[in-house]
């Protein structure tokens, strides 16, 4: 049973196309929990995998932290930027990023690299906007259900200053903030 702090998965009816995108056919029956800042998160599972897809603003970059722990307290970020990448928490906290291309059972596209800008600033890479960030996870990575999960969504909207976090009020370093997700 569901409590009121508790989301869900529906069934996968069909291959998930991890492309940044989740208006497609196969997200249809997903369900939609709202983030607020104009950021929804759809799921879905199937007997393999949990899908997630975080839909996004208009002109947002929408890297995403995705927080889990499992049935045995073990806690996990799977970061997807530029880089994907995950750590776990140890006994002093979250890890320092150290290395990226570093995960396992799960997969986020990056944020598209769209080339190099010069400017009077020097040259900086270009990043392409998006309308959604996905990612595959596999269920057994994490074990048997239910998780509680903490959803961090950055650079959100043309200036990339938003920022949208579920639940709200979530803290990364408090699992007892985040939602249970049932699936």
């Amino acid at each position: 049973m569901l409590t009121a702090f508790a989301i869900a998965a529906a069934t996968a009816t069909a291959p998930i196309l991890l492309d940044a995108r989740c208006d497609e056919p196969a997200w249809r029956s997903a369900i939609s929990t709202d983030v607020g800042s104009d950021v929804a998160l759809l799921s879905m599972a199937d007997a393999r995998y949990v899908y997630l897809c975080v839909t996004l603003p208009p002109e947002s970059l929408g890297t995403l932290d995705l927080y889990i722990e499992s049935r045995d307290g073990a806690q996990t970020n799977l970061h997807v930027s530029a880089q994907t990448g995950e750590r776990t928490r140890g006994p002093d906290g979250w890890p320092e990023w150290r290395s990226f291309n570093n995960y396992r059972g799960w997969y986020g596209p990056p944020v598209a690299f769209a080339g190099v800008v010069r400017d009077a600033g020097g040259t900086r890479p270009d990043f392409a906007v998006s309308v959604a960030r996905e990612v595959q996870i596999e269920r057994a990575r994490f074990g048997a259900g239910p998780w509680r999960i903490f959803v961090q969504v950055q650079s959100l909207g043309a200036d990339g200053s938003g920022v949208a976090s579920f639940p709200v009020g979530g803290d990364a370093d408090n699992a007892r903030t985040w939602r249970e997700f049932n699936f």
